[in-house]
């Protein structure tokens, strides 16, 4: 309360001359809130005298505010994300009936080929239906939204307006956090600029994405996708914050939403050698490894020596038994890099499935000397060993 009883604020009437001393929280008052002596001597706000309190009770409430704001934004993008799981479980199940490359087809019997067949055939009136619920469902959506920002009323308020000083501020901060990030890879200290930058202006889109990415590299996946959230809301093509939601949702095992986010980057940027990694990291793991390979392939395009993306089409040909293939796209990765952890333990998984089981555990001991305490090579290991044994 100290702090308050020093704090002084002009009254709003420009001819008075005394600082603030009452503020009215009468919810119907018209006239100024805030109130000095000669504004309570003119007896303004009479009529609702218990409504009056002292200044101090002015920033208790705006602290209060303040708090419950926040629980109700938290809890709205709660409701957003239950409505997105839907949509995500909705797109997997569309692309798990309807998409079928040619070799997935032919892995069916004959039953299921019928079957497939049938259901495709219908596709089109499944389409058109569907969409017209799913875009009426959103454009009332949308309506909501607009009435709320309307009942908001910002327009007439410039409290919100943000000083040329403050944008400045926040971009030298932004320049400061960057080096952090990018060259010295000290990610926790990036972020704690990073929100220094934001509290002088809260959408710099900079700033927000590059704190997600800080989030995304430190392994805090959710907290990453929150706030690459906060950088669409400001800028919903920025691409470099598509790819850090696409990436989180891709490490948190949510492969689906993962491709969907990623197909959104990839409208922006067709040609972004990790996004295009990114979706063919998902589809392997959706074990869909002939379009996992293509996307590979289009990473690849851009970057023919992108390690990750040579490891994952050698993994896709692989689980489609194409050792001989898998092989040769592993060894282009380990000329690239030598210690390339994943194409390590992916030579030693094809030569294991070949029954090379010596030549297997080199490749499990060399990926263990990279990450020793790796449970899923260990185990791979002791199957070699005890293959070996039994001969």
């Amino acid at each position: 309360m100290n702090q308050t009883n020093d704090t002084n604020i002009k009254c709003p009437n420009s001819e008075h001359v005394n600082n603030v001393k009452i503020v009215c929280f009468n919810e119907s008052c018209k006239a100024d809130r805030l109130q000095c002596i000669q504004c309570i001597q003119n007896g303004i706000h009479v009529s609702h005298l218990q409504h009056q309190q002292d200044l101090p009770f002015l920033f208790e409430h705006i602290s209060d505010i303040e708090k419950h704001c926040e629980d109700l934004i938290i809890d709205l993008n709660k409701q957003i994300d239950m409505a997105y799981q839907q949509f995500y479980l909705l797109i997997g199940r569309i692309r798990s009936k309807y998409q079928k490359s040619r070799q997935q087809f032919l892995n069916l019997d004959s039953k299921q080929m019928n079957s497939f067949f049938a259901e495709s055939i219908k596709f089109k009136s499944f389409e058109q239906t569907n969409l017209i619920l799913i875009k009426q469902s959103i454009k009332d959506f949308q309506d909501s939204i607009v009435k709320l920002l309307s009942d908001l009323k910002l327009s007439e308020l410039n409290y919100y307006q943000i000083s040329n000083q403050d944008i400045n501020q926040s971009e030298e901060l932004y320049k400061k956090g960057y080096k952090l990030y990018w060259d010295d890879k000290n990610f926790k200290e990036a972020i704690k600029i990073f929100d220094q930058s934001l509290i002088f202006n809260p959408k710099n889109c900079n700033s927000l994405w590059c704190k997600a990415d800080s989030l995304r590299m430190l392994g805090q996946y959710n907290e990453a996708i929150a706030w690459a959230d906060k950088e669409l809301q400001v800028d919903p093509k920025h691409c470099s914050s598509l790819y850090c939601k696409a990436a989180s949702l891709n490490m948190l095992g949510q492969y689906n939403e993962a491709i969907v986010w990623a197909d959104k980057a990839l409208q922006v940027d067709p040609k972004h050698c990790s996004l295009l990694y990114c979706k063919a990291a998902s589809l392997r793991m959706l074990d869909q490894n002939n379009e996992a390979i293509v996307w590979a392939d289009k990473a690849l395009q851009v970057d023919p020596k992108h390690c990750s993306s040579l490891f994952t089409k050698s993994n896709s040909l692989r689980l489609l038994k194409m050792f001989k293939q898998s092989m040769e796209v592993i060894e282009q990765s380990l000329k690239i890099n030598p210690n390339h952890f994943d194409s390590l333990w992916a030579k030693g998984k094809c030569l294991q499935d070949q029954n090379q089981y010596q030549e297997a555990l080199l490749f499990y001991e060399k990926a263990l000397m990279i990450n020793p305490k790796n449970q899923w090579i260990r185990d791979r290991k002791d199957e070699c060993l005890k293959a070996i044994n039994q001969k």
